[in-house]
């Protein structure tokens, strides 16, 4: 059981790893920092390299358990807010749901059920806990594959950082748009709408909880500018893969919101939700915060 493990932790650690040397990431959370990512990747190889040797069993088995424990959680979190990968595979994208009740949940019951033979009373007293010391050369052998590996691999995951901008991929950080024309004018759809005027333009994904809060706020924010067309006028531009955002109803949204989306012909990097100002197809402000967008509106310095 615990090899099998082992080698569902290095394929997940390799896949990984091939991702975070052929795509950026966006840091949007602690789910997508590069930095934690790596960390994961490394971890993921030290443990199954350690259960592949069959190595101190029961410290492996108890390691393990508790290692899947945190995996169900953290898949339950995303399949709760709707996200549409687990991101346990790299590229493969698997969903938070079939990862957890095909994969997290059995791994803890098989676990349980192949648990090293304990007495309940016996698990919290450390000496039963410990083993014979394997054989010298075997445990060397082990410790000197796995530290190599993971010296390895380390420099060369922080080292080989993907370019930001490619034909196939793009970065963006409207923080550094700020006195520029919009950089992807052309490949919003309703470009022709949004390069005159004074706009709010926000982009968003369809499973990002944090934009499923703040549209129903900009809907109300909104709402007393009826008419008011020589004053702002209002973007959400939904970044591929599209969706259905649960929060707001998009097809109910009227003047002065516009919604939009990018286009597909490249995948495209974004924290989310990210809010500028654009006048006249030009970026004047990067709202950094939600709660900030919120204090410049009331405070009338939106422009």
């Amino acid at each position: 059981m615990l090899k099998l493990l082992g080698i569902l932790l290095l394929t997940a650690a390799i896949l990984k790893g091939w991702q975070l040397m052929t795509e950026p990431v966006a840091n949007a959370d602690i789910w997508s920092n590069r930095a934690f990512l790596i960390f994961t990747v490394e971890f993921e190889l030290a443990l199954g390299i350690w259960l592949l040797s069959g190595l101190f069993r029961r410290a492996a088995w108890l390691i393990t358990l508790a290692c899947f424990m945190l995996f169900c959680g953290a898949t339950l979190y995303k399949g709760l807010t709707g996200a549409d990968s687990c991101g346990c595979f790299g590229k493969i994208h698997v969903n938070p749901w079939i990862t957890l009740f095909a994969i997290d949940l059995p791994a803890i019951v098989l676990l349980a059920i192949f648990r090293p033979k304990l007495e309940i009373r016996q698990i919290l007293q450390i000496p039963h806990w410990l083993e014979p010391i394997p054989n010298p050369a075997k445990l060397g052998f082990v410790f000197v594959l796995g530290f190599s590996v993971v010296a390895v691999s380390s420099p060369v995951l922080i080292l080989n950082e993907p370019e930001t901008v490619t034909s196939v991929y793009e970065v963006l950080e409207p923080e550094t748009w700020i006195g520029k024309e919009l950089p992807i004018l052309k490949h919003i759809d309703i470009a022709d709408q949004v390069e005159t005027g004074n706009w709010l333009v926000m982009l968003y994904h369809h499973d990002c909880p944090s934009c499923a809060e703040i549209i129903p706020k900009i809907e109300q924010m909104t709402s007393g500018l009826q008419g008011n067309i020589n004053f702002l006028r209002i973007a959400l531009i939904e970044i591929p893969p599209y969706g259905k955002i649960d929060k707001g109803n998009l097809a109910d949204i009227r003047f002065p919101i516009l919604v939009g989306k990018l286009d597909i012909s490249k995948e495209w990097f974004v924290t989310t939700p990210a809010i500028f100002i654009v006048s006249d197809g030009n970026v004047s402000r990067f709202i950094k915060r939600t709660n900030e967008l919120m204090d410049v509106w009331e405070g009338g310095d939106i422009l």
